[in-house]
């Protein structure tokens, strides 16, 4: 597993569900980006502050990290978290944070911004423009967003996060567990059971292969 596979396994499933409690708040709001001020508005009632993390080409299906956009005369104030990201990566060898930029294929915006906010706490947004999307983190967000999941969406993210991406399904899994507040009561090569301080069990079953089969528990 690269170094870049492995942190995203261990962060995803957590990210993943801050994104959702992010749409449910932001709902079908319209979007704007304010460069200057450093912020982002969605519909007429919701205001938070920026950091840029890099722009999606779809025209040649590439990635550009923000602060290698040097032709865009991005305010510096703005790519900070792009900034510390870079050193994480070459702190952990991973290439990828540290790449001025790459094809999509490798790693695209999603899998990328996801890292980010698992190690920082924060949500991003993606916004579609002509010709790609960029994607930004934001800030001072109401506590709820970044709190830890109640169980049964704990039971919707996990295989919802598994679906969506390619990962390791074990160490996302328990990486999930871990930074939501379950403990693990069981971790056999065919079965993972966390339990939750409201008295809630997931019982996660895999294959020979490590892949998760099923999820059960109870509420």
């Amino acid at each position: 597993m690269s170094a870049f596979d492995e942190l995203f396994a261990q962060h995803a499933a957590t990210a993943y569900a801050r994104q959702l409690a992010l749409a449910d708040l932001i709902g079908d709001r319209d979007w704007q980006l304010d460069l200057n001020a450093g912020v982002a508005t969605f519909g007429d009632d919701l205001r938070f502050p920026i950091q840029l993390l890099g722009t999606e080409s779809h025209i040649d299906g590439s990635w550009l990290w923000a602060w290698a956009n040097t032709g865009s005369n991005l305010p510096p104030q703005l790519l900070h978290l792009s900034e510390w990201l870079r050193a994480v990566g070459e702190e952990r060898s991973v290439a990828e944070l540290t790449e001025p930029g790459f094809p999509l294929s490798r790693a695209d915006g999603a899998r990328l911004a996801l890292i980010a906010s698992g190690l920082t706490d924060r949500c991003y947004y993606r916004g579609p423009y002509d010709g790609g999307a960029v994607f930004f983190h934001l800030g001072d967000l109401p506590a709820e967003i970044v709190a830890p999941v109640s169980p049964e969406r704990a039971f919707l993210v996990v295989p919802q996060v598994i679906g969506v991406f390619e990962l390791d399904h074990r160490l996302t899994l328990l990486s999930f567990l871990h930074q939501q507040g379950w403990s693990i009561a069981d971790n056999t090569p065919s079965l993972v059971v966390g339990r939750h301080s409201s008295g809630s069990e997931m019982r996660v079953a895999f294959d020979d292969q490590n892949r998760m089969t099923r999820v059960s528990g109870q509420i």
